[in-house]
């Protein structure tokens, strides 16, 4: 089942889920529903480094080269499940009935300390394990 992980800026949440997902064997990839430079890279988001840093220590993954993308309905049409943690305000009206939703209510990681980012990541880590068993 291909996935696509959707977060508000396409920088922590849904990212860190697609590693994720991809670590247990799942295909995957990102997107955002307010994507405020599409193209550029995780590097070239300061705010990002926390939730870098905790995917590389924990997953041994290294985020910095995922480019961010934003969503549109012409993306989410090569998925088969469109998982959601972006906030509902931000969602396009045509995600609000798409049956392939799957919403997870999982906080934004954006500003947030380095022990609550942590607490965000593992909280999307159980989720991803739950959702690909």
């Amino acid at each position: 089942m291909k996935t696509l992980f959707i977060c508000q800026a396409n920088v922590g949440r849904s990212q860190a889920a697609m590693e994720i997902h991809r670590q247990l064997g799942g295909e995957a990839d990102s997107a955002g529903t307010k994507v405020d430079a599409p193209g550029a890279t995780l590097a070239e988001r300061p705010s990002a480094a926390t939730i870098i840093g905790i995917m590389k220590h924990d997953f041994g993954v290294d985020m910095t080269p995922n480019v961010r993308t934003q969503l549109t309905e012409e993306l989410a049409s090569n998925y088969d499940k469109l998982v959601v943690m972006a906030e509902e305000e931000t969602w396009p009206e045509w995600l609000k009935t798409d049956p392939r939703l799957v919403h997870w209510k999982i906080q934004d990681p954006k500003f947030q300390d380095p022990s609550t980012t942590q607490r965000i990541v593992d909280e999307v880590a159980a989720n991803v394990r739950s959702y690909t068993q």
